[in-house]
């Protein structure tokens, strides 16, 4: 049996719940730390999700798949950045708020549902770094991890 592909990391962030889900779904924020992508989306179940460049280029589309705020959000991931190739077939994508002690969130995420090392996964296994890092710093400094990007 071979082990399902997936990329899982946990960060611990300086923030409450209510303002990390609002840091994952609102592109004020998302532009400060997410590639500088545009989020877009109800964030109700079943509706789609896009990320857009500054141009208004689908970088990310998807779907909603679960919806809990502050705690959890779950959305199919298709990568469209690369419109050189054929596209990947969608993966699944799960943001998980736990809240800590204090005014302290664990962020998990977790990329999966990858039927091969197809290039979304090849992709995105080093791209969430910067974004964690980069959304984790935004909260506790309000500052971006990014220069380029300016509020």
């Amino acid at each position: 049996m071979t082990t399902p592909l997936r990329h899982r990391y946990e960060i611990y962030i300086r923030t409450t719940p209510a303002r990390l889900w609002q840091a994952i779904t609102d592109p004020a924020f998302t532009r400060r730390y997410f590639y500088r992508s545009l989020v877009e989306s109800d964030f109700r179940k079943g509706s789609p999700i896009r990320y857009l460049d500054a141009k208004g280029c689908v970088l990310i589309e998807g779907k909603i798949l679960e919806s809990l705020p502050p705690r959890r959000l779950v959305t199919t991931f298709a990568k469209r950045w690369d419109s050189g190739r054929k596209p990947d077939p969608p993966s699944r994508l799960t943001w998980e708020i736990t809240p800590m002690a204090g005014r302290l969130c664990k962020l998990s995420l977790v990329h999966d549902r990858f039927p091969i090392k197809t290039a979304t996964y090849k992709a995105v296994q080093l791209g969430w770094n910067p974004v964690l890092s980069g959304l984790k710093t935004l909260l506790e400094t309000g500052s971006s991890l990014f220069p380029a990007v300016r509020t």
